[in-house]
């Protein structure tokens, strides 16, 4: 018997030490730990991980060792560990002696329970996986240790990248958490703290390397994780964990909606913008009433719909496929056409005409406002070169967002598309838009005066709607500026009004910039911002947006 006993231990003993060596190919240190998470054997580099010798550790619990913030995440990664029977790798740190940080750890392991219920987890001083650009930007929530909604999109971004070379299967569920921001009010401070913790710590085990999971909202949370993940089971334990927090015992309503990702395609910057885009849609609840591609989906399809939305929006640009309008800019007080606007036109798969601030806002967010920009120059000198071939010379100003001023690419591409087409620029003038604010003003400033050296004129859009308004004013040589119809509303409701929009006009002729009232709807509009002095007019009473501009001819002596 002794003899059997004697060959049964060494067989496991082998069978350890050939574990042991495997698992080196992999890790700095090897632990053992019973169902407690208490350590039953070390082997390895524990002094630079641990601060311990392997021969100090053994009795001691493993989560005593680590920093204070990652307790909770790796308790939770352990406990799915238990169920699954491994636990994926995650980056943690360990306090040392002195209180003093271990550098970040990679941390994986299996749960055996054909081996005594025991965890088997193996440690490797990390290099981190994130790019250092990314990594140098995140930012957390304090209360949970998740990632705020920027980093989660960048984070994401990266993951998605290298799930492109791994091949590996995720998914993205976004979380809302009903009523919880009221429970959490209602909390003692140290309650509602080891509350939020416990919430990051789920939401952290369960994503990509343990830190693919942000805080979107107050109520609202996002993760990338693996297909396999139980999102039923997760919510469900979300919610005892806050029904059992709850001092009234009633807890909270834990939805999701899951997404699979599939743009394999996309550029890395297209990317995160998508991520980002569909992040906030999803916390704003916004209601868009454009699709392209069914951008309109159900929310489970959120982000691919975007994706969608994102290349098909490219695709219709690059090709050209869109409709131009042009509605007239009119000298005062005459009423002589000086010039057209040219507006965009998209239509969804139902041939419903797209709301054009809607389509701009959506193309700005995902940073692809510039490829519309160019299409529309592009199509625009086109179109005067056919008009002049007709012997008609009418000017067109074609709007260009802030947005694309701040891309050099862009930039320099308007610059080439005016190098080869100089014979058509005597009829193009640029509109800068403000739907998106500028903030680097002196390099806008420097490629604003670059477009002018080609003789184009520029007209500021929306001025007197905001003070970067004034800032631009200051900053850039422009040759017209825009005031807002809104603006021209408010000043009809006060006997100051007038006052107001001629001193505005003033400052502006002062400066030798001559000046267009946007949205003269009637005749009282026209009457005021003749007195106040304005050099021009825009609206439905001069002239609503047409494809064909010979209409403009043939109702020219309405206006007068």
């Amino acid at each position: 018997m002794d003899k059997l006993v004697k060959t049964r231990t060494t067989e496991l003993r082998n069978e350890r030490n050939r574990f042991a060596a495997l698992a080196f190919v992999w890790g700095d240190l090897l632990l053992e730990l019973d169902g407690d998470l208490r350590i039953v054997f070390a082997s390895g580099a524990s002094d630079g991980i641990l601060g311990r010798r392997p021969q100090d550790l053994a009795g001691k619990m493993f989560t005593g060792f680590l920093a204070k913030q990652f307790q909770p995440l790796v308790t939770e990664m352990l406990q799915v560990a238990r169920r699954r029977g491994r636990m994926d790798n995650i980056q943690v740190r360990f306090t040392q002696q002195d209180d003093l940080l271990s550098p970040p750890v990679s941390m994986s392991g299996y749960f055996l329970p054909d081996l005594g219920d025991h965890f088997f987890v193996a440690l490797r001083v990390a290099i981190n996986s994130l790019s250092p650009d990314v990594a140098a930007t995140i930012q957390r929530d304090n209360a949970t240790g998740l990632l705020d909604e920027e980093s989660l999109s960048r984070v994401v971004t990266e993951r998605l990248v290298a799930q492109r070379e791994t091949g590996t299967e995720h998914q993205f569920t976004l979380m809302t958490l009903n009523a919880f921001d009221p429970l959490c009010a209602r909390m003692k401070q140290i309650e509602r703290a080891e509350l939020l913790s416990s919430v990051g710590a789920f939401l952290r085990a369960h994503s990509v390397a343990g830190d693919t999971a942000g805080r979107l909202g107050t109520e609202q949370f996002g993760m990338l994780h693996r297909s396999d993940v139980p999102i039923g089971d997760l919510e469900k334990r979300i919610g005892e964990c806050i029904r059992d927090a709850d001092p009234a015992g009633v807890g909270v309503e834990v939805n999701s909606n899951v997404t699979d990702f599939t743009a394999e395609v996309m550029p890395p910057g297209d990317l995160a913008r998508g991520v980002l885009y569909s992040i906030r849609r999803f916390c704003d609840r916004q209601e868009h009433n454009f699709t392209f591609s069914r951008l309109m989906g159900q929310a489970d399809n959120l982000v691919n719909n975007t994706f969608s939305a994102m290349q098909d929006f490219g695709m219709r640009v690059d090709q050209l496929k869109f409709d131009t309008v042009y509605q007239p800019i009119v000298r005062l007080p005459n009423a002589e056409i000086h010039h057209f606007e040219v507006l965009v036109r998209f239509y969804d798969d139902d041939g419903k005409l797209i709301p054009t601030q809607e389509l701009i806002a959506f193309a700005e967010q995902v940073n692809m406002v510039h490829r519309l920009d160019i299409a529309m120059l592009r199509r625009n000198i086109k179109w005067i070169r056919s008009q002049l071939d007709q012997g008609i010379t009418a000017r067109v100003a074609v709007n260009i967002s802030g947005h694309s001023l701040e891309n050099p690419e862009f930039c320099q591409s308007v610059i080439a598309l005016f190098e080869r087409n100089r014979d058509a620029l005597g009829q193009l003038m640029l509109e800068i838009t403000e739907t998106s604010e500028i903030h680097d003003i002196e390099t806008a400033s420097r490629w604003i005066s670059r477009f002018r050296e080609f003789g184009v004129e520029i007209c500021l859009d929306d001025f007197g709607t905001g003070a970067s308004n004034f800032r631009y004013l200051s900053a850039m040589e422009v040759d017209y500026v825009k005031i807002d119809g809104e603006s021209i509303r408010q000043s009809m409701k006060t006997t100051k009004g007038l006052a107001f929009l001629r001193s505005l006009v003033e400052l502006c002729h002062e400066i030798k910039v001559e000046v267009v009232a946007e949205m003269v709807e009637t005749e009282k509009m026209r009457e005021l911002v003749t007195k106040a002095k304005f050099d021009y007019a825009q609206g439905y009473l001069f002239g609503k947006p047409e494809a064909d501009i010979t209409l403009y001819w043939r109702d020219a002596i309405t206006w007068q």
